[in-house]
């Protein structure tokens, strides 16, 4: 199957309505060129992508993160014949369409891993956050420079322009840094949004695994508290990873850290340090960095779910082994509650759940309702093995489907590093878009038509002038109506998060497929022991604010 000829994807899977079985399709239409994407994204090795309304109107826009460290024949495909092209920002204009803006200061050339959109100072838009593997030295196959830029901080002023305040921000680590996810979350309750610079060690005779947890100190000032919060410090000592999830997985709203690669796993000791809690994937090699694995295969990626629907949140570590491995799959860890000292308890239920062996890493993964059937699907960036369709809980344990291969392209190989899903046109459905690092294939923006898919509720938070106005960190849950805070009556839970993953950002909205109930209770809790908002009855098929 030819993926650049392909202009509508198709998975199905039989469900059963009563005793009557009933074919189910979830469907993604090819949009790219259709939406103004295609030319402007010819030259590209793209790697990052993030979706966030910055300018208010409440369609997101889209930054794609480039690699610019080839000689430029490698980039001049398709076409294209002006060389490598800088990272790029599109403004989504709600007609299904984005326009390019060349003057933003986000788009410079260099070597981008990781973003996240975020009100840092609280004022009541959206800022920005990246990062770029910067270093000096060359890369082993580097044919030109290596990668100059920084970590960035820009600041929105309202009206979705953006001002670069990186240089006294606190945020910018020099040379070298090889920067990854750009991790977005309050860990100390003091309603200011800090941030986890994740650095990888892949390359260690370059740079060797030295993360940093910035503390927001208000005025866009971030200080460096890695050591003082419990984190492990230094070079070739410190903590490392590819992606992973800042998120409460043992339920006292406190957000605690998992880092994938490493996949180290540390508890918010909820006084602002945090104490590691020993957790074991199956291959201990895919673990170990780059100065003892030489194989340059990883565990990658990761994110947080209720895959189950019983309210506590499960999660879900991808893969970065060799192209041709045999042993490419993901990882499900169910949560199966606390222990006595209230650290998580959590089982490896990957083959019980039906994940068998299929070909492609997964390296970007993110949970979702992709069918709004109510129940949440996992999805990665990967064209192999692209969606997971989650066919409801047997004997406790969720069942997925085989998963959805999106194709491939006859002559090349398709890589989508990271990617991001989110409802770019608010139709209610979960879109998807691919910053393809191949330039001699398109990056793709795929639509979501499935049918009989438009019953859902979307649930932004919008609380004024309150610290952490956009709930990065809240716990969602909906119920049937009238039926608030019953169990039973639970239709499903989601933490609110940005920059979960790795390297790809998306908005920070609480999605949920909701097919027959007209109408829902919604209670929310703010992170960090905060206030819990309600709201009674309310009608489905629309974008919710939820204001204080």
């Amino acid at each position: 199957m030819n993926i650049s000829s392909l202009k509508v994807l198709v998975i199905s899977s039989l469900i059963s309505l009563g005793s009557v079985p009933v074919l189910a399709q979830i469907k993604f239409e090819d949009v790219t060129e259709k939406a103004g994407l295609l030319e402007p994204l010819k030259g590209i090795a793209g790697h990052c992508a993030v979706f966030g309304d910055a300018n208010g109107d409440d369609y997101p826009e889209l930054f794609v993160g480039t690699f610019t460290h080839f000689e430029d024949s490698v980039y001049n495909q398709r076409g294209h014949t002006t060389g490598k092209e800088p990272n790029k920002f599109f403004i989504n204009k709600g007609n299904g369409t984005f326009v390019e803006d060349k003057e933003c200061p986000v788009c410079v050339k260099g070597k981008n891993s990781g973003g996240a959109f975020a009100d840092f100072d609280n004022d009541g838009d959206l800022d920005m956050i990246i990062s770029h593997q910067a270093h000096l030295k060359k890369w082993p196959g580097d044919l030109l420079e290596a990668g100059i830029e920084r970590n960035m901080l820009l600041e929105n002023d309202g009206k979705g322009n953006f001002r670069n305040v990186t240089f006294h921000s606190g945020i910018d680590f020099w040379y070298p840094f090889m920067g990854r996810s750009t991790f977005v979350f309050d860990y100390d309750g003091d309603g200011l949004l800090d941030i986890f610079m994740q650095e990888d060690f892949t390359l260690g005779d370059i740079s060797a695994g030295n993360s940093h947890l910035l503390k927001n100190m208000g005025n866009l000032k971030f200080k460096d508290v890695t050591k003082e919060a419990g984190f492990p410090t230094g070079s070739e000592h410190g903590l490392y990873g590819l992606g992973g999830f800042v998120d409460d997985i043992n339920g006292d709203s406190w957000p605690d850290v998992f880092f994938s690669h490493s996949c180290r796993l540390f508890i918010n000791n909820r006084n602002g340090t945090f104490r590691e809690l020993t957790f074991k994937m199956p291959d201990v090699k895919y673990t170990l960095p780059s100065s003892i694995n030489k194989d340059y295969a990883y565990y990658c990626g990761a994110n947080t779910g209720d895959l189950d629907n019983d309210g506590d949140i499960d999660f879900v570590v991808g893969d970065h082994l060799e192209f041709d491995s045999t042993k490419h799959r993901l990882f499900v860890f169910q949560n199966q509650g606390n222990d006595a000292k209230g650290d998580p308890i959590f089982k490896d239920i990957t083959k019980d759940a039906d994940i068998g062996i299929f070909g492609g890493r997964a390296i970007y993964i993110h949970i979702t309702d992709i069918d709004n059937d109510g129940k949440m699907d996992i999805c990665t960036s990967r064209f192999k093995n692209f969606i997971y369709k989650n066919n409801g809980v047997e004997n406790g344990i969720p069942k997925f489907d085989k998963p959805f291969d999106a194709g491939s392209n006859d002559k090349i190989m398709n890589y989508w590093a990271g990617g991001s899903f989110a409802d770019y046109d608010r139709d209610g459905r979960i879109d998807f878009f691919g910053p393809e690092w191949y330039p001699e294939d398109k990056a793709r923006l795929l639509r979501n038509v499935t049918p009989n898919a438009e019953n859902y509720i979307d649930i932004k938070l919008a609380l004024g002038k309150a610290s952490n106005r956009n709930g990065i960190g809240a716990k969602v849950e909906i119920f049937k109506a009238s039926s608030l805070g019953k169990p039973e009556d639970r239709l499903g839970t989601h933490i609110i998060s940005v920059a979960n993953g790795y390297s790809s950002g998306y908005e920070a909205i609480a999605h949920f497929g909701v097919p027959k109930d007209e109408y829902v209770d919604i209670r929310v809790t703010m992170p960090c022991n905060g206030p819990v908002y309600t709201a009674a009855r309310v009608k489905r098929n629309q974008l919710f604010k939820l204001k204080k």
